[in-house]
Order: structure tokens, then C-alpha cells, then sequence
């Protein structure tokens, strides 16, 4: 084990330590905030793959979680399956539909290819999760419905275990997390750098463009299915409401604002998506400094997202993340620099 590896998995057993303490004193609803953050979270981590590393567009992302949340709801209310084989159908569905959906991105670029995954995301929304041809998998109007399930040896629910759930999907992210930190610096991930820098200079260089394209957008697909397969148990049931079209837009915004290319900037973006619409919904309505009314909705957060994006682009194209890093390694290299100069007339 070489010393950075350490170092790595130093760093996800402090934050797994960090990290799953926070939620304790929180009420329920901010415990599921937590869980459905990290759920998100996924979806986002599935894009830094996918966009980040391999430079390929896709708008249907919360459909490959929604595939993985019906996947793993039917397993359990129709089959009686234990929650890790009901997790692993709804990884595996989600990976064939990301294969599939990588076909056409062997022929298709940039915009063609976005409205290609867009498409996808319209006929999901509309002709699989809501239409009553597909009731076998999604459970009708209804959806499936997960009351408990336990999982490693703990009970886990939407409400008094909600917390054994966080801690599993926690330090699921996190090891995810570090595979996909490792994987940016092994073969494949150059491999997938080179597809994104420029797709003909890495086909001339030997690399398989048809493979690594397919297993770009079925690892991404199965790890957002993964976060999406664990959406039953922490909300009790699945329906399409929370993988609708918009949903996929609003990941690709976040992960665009947050910084893509960065695997820690997918926990900002979950916690931002599940937090924040929540928070505007329980304190926007009251009187600022006892005497003005204030009523900030739930649709205030589309509108920051869109001018936080513009600002964004402008202020810091790398995303947020990529600049807070940027400014670090700045402050550090400076540090450096003042310290080297020290010794040197010392």
C-alpha cells in the first residue's frame, strides 16, 4: 500500500467519523435531508464520471436512479428479496440502461448528444414510471412501497432507523468516492481522459472508443442506480415524482456549478439539492426584524440555481469546489515559497 493510498483512506475514515455524527441531533425531516443528500450525491458522483472524466453529456442521469429505486422497490414488495439483492437488481438495471444509452453516444457529440440523453429522460418520465403498461416494475400510481428492510445486520426505515440507512450509504459514497479518486489516475482513467481531450487523438493512440464509451456510461448509470436503489427505504416508498425530467437538469446544473471535473464537489451538490429547497420550505415565510413580511417558496430555488450558474460561469468557470482548490494550492505554493526563501538566508 503506497503512502497516498493511506493518506486516502485516512481521510474517508475521518470524514466517515465526521460525517455520520452530524445528523444526530436532527429531527427526522433533516435526517432524511441527510440520507436523500447523499442519494444525490451519487447521481452527482455519476456525472464527474461520465462529464468530468470521459467529457460525455447526459441529461437523464435521475432516470438511472429511478430505474435503480423501481428495481430495488419491486424486488422487496414483489419478491420478498433481502435490501442487498434488491440493491444489486437495481445497480444491474441501471447499468444496461446506461449501456443503452451509450449507443448512440458512439456516433453523437456535445448537443446532439444531450438532447439524444434528454429524449430518454421525457420518455421515462412519461411512458415507464407513469404509464400503466410498466405497472410490473413501478407499482402503478402508488409505487412500491418499503415499510422496513434490514441490511449488514441493521434495521433500516424511513423513520426510526432512518439513521442505520445514512450511515450505510454514507460510507457506501465514500468508498465509491475513493475508487473513483484512484480510478482518475490508473490506465482507464487516462484512457477516459484521452476520449474526453480529444476522441480522435485517442483512437490513434489504440484506444478502444466503443469499450470505454459503453463502460463509461454503464459505470455512471450504475452508480447513480446505486444511490437511486437506496430511495424506498429511506422514504418508505418510490414514485416518480423525485426522477422526473427536471430532476436530471437540476443535477446537471448543480454538478456544473459545484465543479464536474471533482469528486468532492458531488457531496457539495447533494447536500446543496437536498438541503436547501427544504430549509426554504420550513423558514421562508415570516418577518424580518419583526416588522417586514418575507415569503420565500420553494420555486426562490430554481431561480438561484439558474443565477448562481450565470455567475458562476463567469466568476468561476472550474466550479466552486475548482476554485476553493485552486486558491488552496495557491495558498500553499506561497506558503512554500515563504518558507524555502527563510532557509535559504537563514
Amino acid at each position: 500500500m503506497t503512502w497516498r493510498l493511506a493518506t486516502r483512506l485516512l481521510v474517508v475514515l475521518v470524514l466517515f467519523g465526521v460525517l455520520a455524527r452530524l445528523p444526530v441531533g436532527f429531527d427526522v425531516g433533516f435526517r432524511f435531508d441527510a440520507a436523500l443528500a447523499v442519494i444525490w450525491a451519487f447521481s452527482l458522483l455519476s456525472l464527474v464520471l461520465l462529464t468530468g472524466y470521459v467529457g460525455q453529456i447526459s441529461l437523464c442521469q435521475a432516470t438511472f436512479a429511478g430505474v435503480g429505486a423501481y428495481g430495488a422497490g419491486m424486488m422487496v414488495a414483489t419478491f420478498h428479496a433481502d435490501y442487498v439483492v434488491a440493491i444489486a437488481v437495481g445497480v444491474c438495471a441501471a447499468f444496461a440502461l446506461g449501456v443503452l444509452v451509450g449507443l448512440p453516444a458512439l456516433r453523437l457529440h456535445g448537443i446532439t448528444l444531450a438532447i439524444v440523453t434528454l429524449g430518454i429522460a421525457l420518455v421515462f418520465d412519461r411512458y415507464v414510471f407513469q404509464d400503466h403498461i410498466f405497472e410490473w416494475f413501478t407499482g402503478g400510481s402508488g409505487g412500491w412501497r418499503v415499510d422496513g428492510a434490514r441490511m449488514f445486520g441493521l434495521r433500516m426505515d424511513s423513520t426510526t432507523h432512518l439513521l442505520q440507512a445514512y450511515f450505510v450509504l454514507l460510507a457506501l459514497f465514500l468508498l465509491v468516492a475513493l475508487l473513483m479518486v484512484n480510478l482518475h489516475n490508473s490506465g482507464a482513467g487516462r484512457r477516459f481522459r484521452a476520449i474526453r481531450d480529444s476522441e480522435l487523438a485517442a483512437a490513434t493512440m489504440g484506444v478502444n472508443l466503443t469499450r470505454y464509451k459503453l463502460l463509461a456510461f454503464g459505470m455512471s448509470a450504475a452508480i447513480a442506480g446505486l444511490g437511486g436503489s437506496f430511495y424506498p427505504l429511506v422514504a418508505g416508498t418510490v414514485s416518480p415524482q423525485p426522477f422526473w425530467l427536471f430532476t436530471s437538469l437540476q443535477l446537471a446544473a448543480i454538478a456544473v456549478l459545484m465543479g464536474v471535473r471533482y469528486v468532492p464537489a458531488a457531496a457539495l451538490g447533494g447536500v446543496f439539492l437536498s438541503f436547501v429547497p427544504d430549509i426554504l420550505t420550513r423558514y421562508g415565510h415570516g418577518m424580518f426584524l419583526h416588522r417586514i413580511p418575507y415569503d420565500i417558496s420553494y420555486d426562490w430555488f430554481s431561480i438561484a440555481l439558474g443565477v448562481l450558474l450565470v455567475a458562476q460561469m463567469i466568476l468561476l468557470p472550474d466550479g466552486v469546489w475548482g476554485d476553493m482548490r485552486h486558491r488552496a494550492l495557491h495558498t500553499w505554493s506561497a506558503i512554500r515559497a515563504v518558507r524555502t526563501k527563510r532557509v535559504s538566508l537563514a
